[in-house]
């Protein structure tokens, strides 16, 4: 990507709206040149120094990165890197093209697997390129791959549905006036990552919307199926007080009188009785007892 030269002069909007657009460019293979495009099982974004590398597993589980941040990071020109690629067997082997999500929608892009980008790396002369551009090279010869190992290494996690999919990402300040491209390059490179933020948090919260929408149409049926809550414990308690009580008066074994009960309220056990139907359950007991008169509350109190 050709650097901008001078203060610019467009909008932050209008800045940003050229890097997407440079986007979708600069990545035209050419199709012989393709063989077969890979459909990533996972994509990230990890940061190296505040630069974004995009990451993937490939469909064979092979961890591997996306060569064209490597090279906007560097300052090196893809297409030479490519060539360079090419011109070693071994170096070869790991170059892909695989369908990458970038914030101007999908692209094929060049993908080295993890195995091959020490041997790309280290081929890099720095004593070949721009002396400002050596240190930058260097950094990422130094300690770029430990970070790529260790994210391989890391075991995927599914995130728990209806979390939240992304660490937030704040909206970033554009650079003052008089800044350099480069401050203006960062910029709109962490605006694509706000926007692609953003982009996915409306699609979390869509899919949230949608498990709602699918849980109230299903609770009906759910409470339906549960039924009405049942008879609490201390009521349970109480009608095996009533039923002791009106054994020792009228003398009917403890198993009529339960049977007598579930007959009334149609359940097969009388702790399947619905709660809503104590006051009804009350009223029978009383009218069972001489007098219609339930026992005193105080000979209840030994039950609790």
């Amino acid at each position: 990507m050709a650097e901008l030269k001078g203060e610019p002069s467009w909008s932050p909007l209008a800045m940003c709206q050229v890097v997407r657009y440079r986007e979708r460019c600069m990545e035209q293979t050419p199709d012989d040149q393709v063989n077969e495009v890979l459909e990533p099982a996972e994509q990230q974004t990890i940061l190296f120094y505040d630069k974004p590398l995009i990451v993937v597993r490939l469909p064979n589980g092979e961890p591997g990165a996306v060569l064209r941040y490597f090279c906007d990071n560097l300052g090196l020109a893809q297409n030479r890197q490519i060539d360079r690629i090419k011109r070693k067997k071994a170096l070869a082997a790991g170059l892909h093209y695989a369908r990458i999500e970038t914030a101007g929608g999908p692209q094929v892009l060049a993908v080295l697997t993890l195995r091959a980008v020490p041997g790309w790396l280290f081929g890099i002369d720095t004593n070949r390129v721009k002396p400002e551009l050596q240190p930058e090279i260097e950094r990422y010869q130094a300690e770029c791959v430990d970070v790529l190992y260790q994210w391989a290494s890391t075991p995927r996690r599914e995130a728990p549905a209806g979390l939240v999919p992304a660490k937030p990402i704040v909206k970033p300040e554009a650079p003052e006036q008089g800044a350099s491209p480069q401050e203006w390059r960062l910029y709109h490179q962490r605006m694509i990552e706000f926007l692609d933020w953003q982009e996915s948090i409306e699609a979390w919260r869509s899919s949230v919307d949608t498990r709602l929408g699918n849980l109230e149409a299903i609770v009906p049926d759910i409470l339906q199926r549960i039924g009405p809550a049942r008879i609490t414990t201390e009521h349970q308690t109480l009608v095996q007080f009533y039923v002791s009580k009106l054994h020792e008066i009228t003398k009917k074994p403890h198993e009529t009188l339960y049977a007598q009960l579930k007959t009334a309220f149609r359940v097969p056990r009388y702790d399947e009785i619905p709660e809503a139907d104590w006051p009804r359950v009350e009223q029978w007991f009383r009218l069972q007892f001489p007098g219609q008169t339930l026992p005193e509350s105080t000979t209840q109190g030994e039950f609790f």
